[in-house]
């Protein structure tokens, strides 16, 4: 008889502590970008557009942020928000291409990158114009291009 109230004894505390368990949740802290060094940036925003991460999307851009398609004659432009959301629906879609980037200049408070999407039979060319503000670097402007 001991054997069995022992056992059903262990049987509530491990039933308790599971269900203790998935009440209280482990609560993830929200990661923060490290915005003071540029290369943390670009290295995020190709990780946003390219491989579909979409953890630091919030930081990277500025409030008058603009995304600048250049395809022949005609220019498409976006904000922001529709340039954020674009990321938003396409978070974990990978591209299947090469990418490199270097900093084509880089001073204290303005830093232009040339980010390269190689395809194969075609690049797209990310020129990515990051300031620094208050809280840090950001990307103001995106200007795409495409080569054969």
């Amino acid at each position: 008889m001991k054997t069995l109230t022992k056992t059903f004894a262990i049987a509530a505390l491990l039933f308790v502590s599971s269900v203790n368990v998935f009440a209280n949740p482990i609560k993830e802290e929200k990661k923060t970008l490290n915005k003071a060094v540029v290369e943390n940036v670009v290295d995020e925003y190709i990780n946003a557009t390219v491989n579909g991460n979409t953890l630091y999307i919030n930081d990277l851009f500025d409030n008058n942020f603009k995304q600048k398609f250049n395809a022949g004659k005609s220019q498409e432009v976006s904000g922001k928000e529709d340039y954020i959301s674009f990321l938003k629906k396409n978070k974990g879609v990978q591209y299947d291409c090469e990418v490199s980037y270097e900093l084509v200049e880089k001073n204290r408070n303005y830093s232009l990158a040339r980010v390269t999407l190689d395809f194969g039979n075609f690049k797209r060319i990310d020129y990515v114009s990051i300031n620094m503000d208050q809280d840090g670097w950001k990307i103001n402007e995106v200007n795409s291009v495409y080569q054969k």
